[in-house]
């Protein structure tokens, strides 16, 4: 059995046709949270993930679209966010949209023969902010695995896979009898690599493939201009998806 997943679409329609054709063949679809903001294109990136995936979680995006609240996301890209859900994802989903994303569960655990999947946009004891990139430590990575309960006790979780999304930093680590995956953004990359990021769990063999497929940014970036936004955030969009580096996309669309 082959598992496609991915994370972080962002509304980005021509990147997710590219990791899909890329795919090919698979027999379920996990996506870790993130359908919309910066992107131009939420309301049929919504449409297809309700229709196609099997599980799907709620990010802090989608979070934040669902209940007009704050995304909680990183200083470098926090002011674009803010900017893009209300003059993109806002004008462009309908009511139906919404309430889509309101339906979402925070976690989500699943069995798959034998193998216990914990599925969760940014980790178990902080489902929407915590960032669990690849180059922390071991110890750092096993405190966000631990689960908060209603009384604010945390608890290590019992799963054989974890699956996040929230960095669009591909990764893939074993810790201790942790196996823990990152299929990194399909439409927003930010480690220097532009190419749509996804991943295959193949069950049987126990195995996750790390994948980057090219698409037609320029398609992206022509239905963003379509969208008249301010020149600044133009920019930045764009050059968020051209150079898949926060830090100098913001440095280019301050300077410009």
């Amino acid at each position: 059995m082959r598992i496609l997943i991915f994370s972080d679409i962002h509304a980005n329609l021509p990147a997710l046709k590219a990791v899909l054709k890329d795919a090919k063949n698979y027999d379920y679809i996990i996506f870790a949270g993130d359908a919309v903001d910066y992107g131009p294109n939420p309301a049929e990136v919504v449409d297809w993930l309700k229709e196609n995936v099997d599980v799907w979680v709620l990010g802090n995006h989608d979070n934040a679209v669902a209940w007009n609240v704050d995304c909680g996301c990183g200083e470098l890209t926090h002011e674009l966010s803010v900017y893009t859900r209300e003059n993109i994802t806002y004008r462009l989903l309908e009511k139906a949209h919404i309430e889509t994303l309101r339906t979402l569960p925070k976690r989500k655990k699943i069995e798959i023969e034998g193998l216990k999947f914990y599925i969760v946009h940014a980790s178990p004891y902080n489902p929407l902010h915590a960032y669990v990139y690849p180059w922390l430590s071991d110890e750092e990575i096993l405190n966000l695995m631990r689960e908060r309960t209603w009384s604010g006790v945390a608890s290590m979780i019992d799963a054989d896979v974890v699956i996040l999304g929230h960095t669009h930093f591909p990764m893939n680590k074993r810790i201790t009898n942790f196996m823990i995956v990152n299929p990194g953004s399909v439409g927003q990359p930010r480690d220097e690599d532009n190419r749509a990021s996804y991943g295959i769990f193949d069950v049987d063999k126990r195995t996750f493939e790390i994948r980057r497929v090219k698409y037609d940014v320029e398609k992206t970036i022509e239905e963003i201009k379509k969208l008249k936004l301010e020149k600044k955030y133009e920019r930045w969009l764009i050059s968020l998806l051209m150079h898949a580096d926060a830090r100098i996309a913001k440095e280019i669309a301050e300077k410009s």
